[in-house]
């Protein structure tokens, strides 16, 4: 095709027919211009259905990871519930004279209320991967790159109030280790983990809840969990129901 061209271009000039010699150079030109831009457009169309395709791979791998998280989020504001509810058990019987207390009752009740710590511990490999890697300019929707890289900061802030919220709570659960016997607790509970043989020691008496600091700190335990459900659990749940939708909706 090139040695067609340029035996054109030498008959031309040979029978001295310059001005066609510019027409047909600039047609020539024209054409390898036109050649150049549909090189690029095709280029740049490859291109585009490749980062297409690992867009829909990233909000394929994002959508399963965060109905996974869903998941882990349910189960851990029902754990938190859970710890609230044996907590507020545990507040029936605080005061300056004890009524009669079931030992093993409140010994389950201690369990309810301190065995577990209320923990978000979401799966994060593919959402880590976006935004580490510079992958979250591909995604072609801008809502839903508004959506992935707000839903970090809610994360922090869920993180530094579980934080507060197991620090009052090691801290409560200090006057049982304190003042109680914890040997015979685990030999009277249910699902101790290990088996033990009785204490040789009197029964607990429970009288830490006697104790007014006990008691302010129990409550604060409560009044701060019940917040980390209200205020930052439930919130993220919306939130990441709503990051899901948008997600199946950008999913072709």
């Amino acid at each position: 095709m090139i040695n067609f061209f340029r035996k054109i271009r030498q008959r031309l000039l040979t029978e001295n027919k310059f001005s066609k010699y510019l027409m047909y150079a600039f047609g020539e030109i024209v054409l390898v211009v036109i050649g150049i831009l549909i090189a690029l457009q095709i280029n740049n169309w490859n291109e585009e259905q490749k980062n297409k395709a690992i867009e829909q791979q990233l909000l394929i791998s994002l959508l399963q990871e965060f109905e996974t998280n869903l998941t882990i989020l349910t189960k851990t504001i029902e754990t938190n519930t859970a710890i609230i509810e044996g907590s507020l058990e545990i507040g029936k019987f605080t005061g300056p004279s004890l009524p009669i207390i079931s030992e093993k009752e409140m010994s389950q009740n201690m369990v309810d209320a301190f065995k577990y710590v209320s923990r978000y511990v979401p799966n994060k490999g593919t959402y880590d991967e976006i935004n580490n890697s510079g992958k979250l300019s591909i995604i072609s929707d801008p809502s839903l790159r508004k959506a992935i890289s707000e839903i970090q900061s809610q994360l922090e802030l869920v993180k530094n109030q579980e934080n507060s919220v197991i620090k009052i709570q090691n801290y409560t659960h200090q006057f049982f280790l304190n003042n109680g016997n914890f040997r015979r607790h685990l030999d009277i509970i249910e699902d101790a983990l290990i088996d033990v043989d009785p204490s040789k020691f009197p029964n607990n008496d429970f009288i830490f809840l006697e104790n007014p600091e006990f008691e302010t700190n129990l409550y604060l335990f409560i009044v701060m969990s019940t917040n980390l459900n209200t205020n930052f659990y439930l919130p993220l749940e919306d939130q990441t129901n709503l990051l899901i939708k948008q997600i199946r909706q950008n999913i072709d």
